[in-house]
């Protein structure tokens, strides 16, 4: 985690850590030119260090989720939209563009189509509209192997966010955390342009300039936000059998299997034995007054 030292991410990079006990360092730049040569902070920022951080594979995960759920009895559709959907006193009927379809409980978790699917919650939410970058080293990929180089996000001294990872064959990812324009998963612009791309070129530049070769890929994808930045896991406001778990402005994967626990012991229990009140839909209506 980079940035000056009283920056919102490194001070809470440190918070967290001391909170939950995790080993880390804090390196000057100096320290950090000689143990990472890619990376070239200013002189008067840091770097927050946890050498147990690392990275996920989506694809992967979501594919062990899947056999899971099915070794277990779980029945998974795909390419079916739904349509509409209606809850009752003791069941909820889902209409998708495949069949209908009854449950004691139904769970949504649509990320960007939430607002479409449950438009009576009322829930704040902004579209964002991000893209993503993979480089190619300039001088070859040496420095920027999982051995050499770690994941990493940086806080300039503007305040913006951006993050990337070594290159695992298809080039260094890096991108801008938030800042894009606010769209819907209907009209979001697919296309990738220059512009996008300028100011990540602009930060490889000041911060990692031999990551910062030719671009050998891109891609679109979907922010959907709160007002504070924080998810949603709770009962719908109207109905007690339907759970809302999304959406989770940007930073939510990596907490999937742990928001899939609390949901099972909310529909299981009506409730949950861990800490979600910091992600209730009520928050919303006190921030209003």
């Amino acid at each position: 985690m980079f940035g000056l030292p009283e920056s919102v991410l490194v001070s809470g990079a440190i918070v967290a850590a001391k909170q939950h006990n995790l080993t880390f360092e804090i390196l000057t730049s100096n320290q950090v030119r000689d143990r990472f040569p890619m990376f070239e902070p200013h002189e008067d920022e840091v770097a927050v260090y946890e050498k147990r951080a690392g990275m996920l594979f989506p694809e992967v995960c979501i594919q062990a989720h899947a056999k899971l759920a099915e070794k277990f009895g779980g029945t998974l559709h795909y390419d079916e939209p739904v349509t509409g959907w209606k809850a009752g006193r003791e069941d909820v009927a889902i209409k998708t563009t495949k069949g209908n379809y009854t449950a004691n409980f139904a769970i949504f978790a649509s990320g960007s189509w939430i607002t479409d699917l449950v438009p009576d919650a009322r829930l704040p939410l902004q579209c964002e509209r991000q893209t993503v970058f993979w480089f190619e080293p300039k001088g070859g990929n040496e420095l920027f192997t999982p051995g050499r180089m770690p994941v990493f996000m940086w806080q300039t001294k503007d305040s913006s966010y951006f993050y990337g990872l070594p290159d695992i064959g298809d080039g260094v990812k890096v991108a801008r955390h938030h800042g894009g324009e606010l769209t819907s998963p209907h009209q979001v612009r697919r296309v990738v342009t220059e512009q996008d791309e300028a100011p990540v070129r602009h930060f490889l530049a000041e911060h990692i300039p031999m990551a910062g070769g030719i671009r050998k890929s891109s891609a679109t994808c979907l922010y959907t936000n709160t007002p504070d930045s924080h998810f949603i896991i709770d009962f719908h406001p109207l109905h007690g059998n339907v759970v809302i778990a999304s959406p989770c402005s940007g930073h939510g994967f990596k907490f999937s299997s742990v928001i899939g626990e609390l949901v099972r012991e909310m529909i299981e229990t009506g409730r949950t034995n861990l800490d979600v009140s910091l992600f209730t839909i009520g928050r919303f209506n006190k921030n209003s007054h």
